[in-house]
């Protein structure tokens, strides 16, 4: 067992919380899944249903620093309560939404949840160890999005396809609902002892704080070319020659590789930030320009988007570490800058994306997204104070 030495109310807790995250990121990116269904009940293009995407993430960036330091001082279980409840009822109104637009509004309450719950569950965690074992139980808990991201996607594109999309978003709800009862009455309370005052930013030098917003722009970069194509990627799939039928399987596949990515980055991430952000970069920039026209077609391209993929998910925990190494505010404010970050990528990608692929299609939707990449690694390659070639142990955040 991972935490064999801990009592069986902390270990329960943790794998609570791994659960609480795996809910978030899977009720996150399923519309991504159930797009083309989506789009053909409202009688709208997919460019269009893309909003469901941007709705979310929307409240998402404008909420996930504002609530971390509003809410620092408050009850963490109650605050975790409140927002599961927040995903219980985003769930519900997308699943039973008669019109695209009440579809749109559930998706906001989502996204509100998706900011309060993303940006208490690494302390909440870190309340339930010793502090040893504080990284240990923070990477586990995150663990839960990882799996998410694998399964969310295929798992809700399965069901749309075998039942339909509303049927996908009322497991989804039920999903919701045990675990906000499992967590009433089998996590454990912590208790916080922040003061508001003390989880506000703290600017540190201009030369931190410059170190600080770079990571955090690169971060929304690499998010935004991202999800300019990967939010519309079942038609982009379609297009190059992949069943629908297939569909499913295939982006289980692509989310199962980005482990690979995960796992890489893991290995070089406390020694060689620059390396690892270019090699990223790279993946993901190779794998989206195979995309382009039809140079691949069929299973081929589905391999194309796995390396894409890997490139993707390797990106995040060089951003992550590299806004909490910056030291430029408490780790917690920083992790939610990261968030909201990753979601103003998400937003104005989707919301973008789907407005060059309805007037332009991937023609000019592909090279746009690989030239924002092309951007991001520039950026990233060329900032070596935020991605520093080479890491020594005094650099390594506390």
């Amino acid at each position: 067992m991972l935490f064999k030495d801990l009592p069986a109310g902390a270990s329960i807790g943790l794998w609570a919380l791994f659960a609480c995250t795996f809910t978030a990121l899977t009720s996150e990116v399923a519309p991504v899944g159930i797009l083309i269904e989506m789009a053909r009940t409202f009688h709208i293009q997919e460019g269009e249903a893309g909003l469901a995407v941007s709705a979310f993430a929307l409240m998402v960036a404008l909420g996930a620093v504002p609530l971390t330091i509003m809410t620092a001082h408050f009850d963490r279980k109650r605050l975790m309560l409140a927002s599961l409840t927040g995903y219980v009822v985003s769930n519900l109104v997308v699943a039973m939404a008669p019109t695209f637009a009440l579809l749109c509004a559930g998706r906001l309450i989502g996204g509100l949840a998706h900011a309060l719950l993303m940006s208490i569950v690494s302390a909440y965690a870190a309340r339930l160890v010793p502090p040893r074992m504080t990284g240990r139980a923070i990477s586990f808990v995150y663990g839960g999005t990882s799996l998410g991201a694998i399964l969310g996607v295929p798992g809700t594109a399965a069901v749309g396809h075998l039942a339909s999309w509303r049927v996908a978003m009322y497991i989804m709800t039920g999903l919701a609902i045990v675990l906000t009862l499992c967590i009433a009455f089998f996590l454990p309370p912590v208790s916080s002892a922040v003061h508001v005052k003390e989880s506000l930013p703290s600017i540190v030098s201009r030369k931190v704080m410059r170190t600080f917003l770079v990571v955090v722009a690169v971060d929304a970069v690499f998010f935004f070319a991202h999800n300019l194509l990967y939010t519309y990627v079942t038609p982009l799939l379609l297009e190059h020659g992949l069943s629908s039928g297939a569909l499913s399987v295939a982006l289980l596949l692509t989310g199962a590789l980005s482990i690979l990515g995960l796992w890489g980055a893991g290995q070089i991430v406390d020694r060689r930030p620059a390396a690892g952000m270019l090699a990223s970069g790279m993946a993901m920039l190779v794998g989206m320009g195979l995309l382009y026209g039809h140079i691949l077609s069929g299973w081929f391209s589905v391999g194309a988007v796995g390396l894409w993929c890997i490139g993707y998910s390797a990106i995040i925990p060089f951003v992550m570490s590299g806004a909490i190494r910056a030291r430029a505010t408490r780790a917690d404010v920083a992790g939610a800058a990261i968030n909201a970050a990753s979601n103003a990528g998400i937003l104005l990608g989707s919301a973008a994306g789907g407005v060059v692929l309805t007037h332009g299609g991937f023609a000019v939707l592909t090279p746009m997204a690989l030239a924002v990449a092309l951007c991001g690694i520039l950026i990233a390659f060329f900032s070596t104070s935020a991605f520093p070639r080479v890491l020594h142990p005094s650099e390594h955040d506390a």
